[in-house]
């Protein structure tokens, strides 16, 4: 096998770096769009717990303690972060 050229390594060196660029490229924006929609659904999540619990029957943040498995402080804090 004769050896490779010093020009065909580096056109070799200049596709893989474009490839491997464009692929971080694509992975870094569809992670950034995931992000984004994440957080668009954790908004909506907590914006109807704290609808469903906002003048609800005296007990009904236990009931949903019991239902979301998390405790009343942690539906405190993320309802007065999304819903407020």
């Amino acid at each position: 096998m004769t050896p490779r050229s010093a020009d065909e390594a580096a056109k070799e060196r200049k596709e893989l770096e474009k490839t491997l660029t464009s692929a971080k490229v694509a992975r870094d924006q569809a992670l950034k769009e995931l992000e984004e929609r994440k957080e668009t659904i954790e908004s909506d999540y907590w914006r109807t717990v704290h609808a469903a619990l906002d003048g609800a029957y005296h007990g009904a943040q236990k009931d949903a303690t019991e239902v979301l498995g998390v405790t009343r402080d942690h539906i405190l804090k993320r309802t007065k972060k999304y819903a407020r």
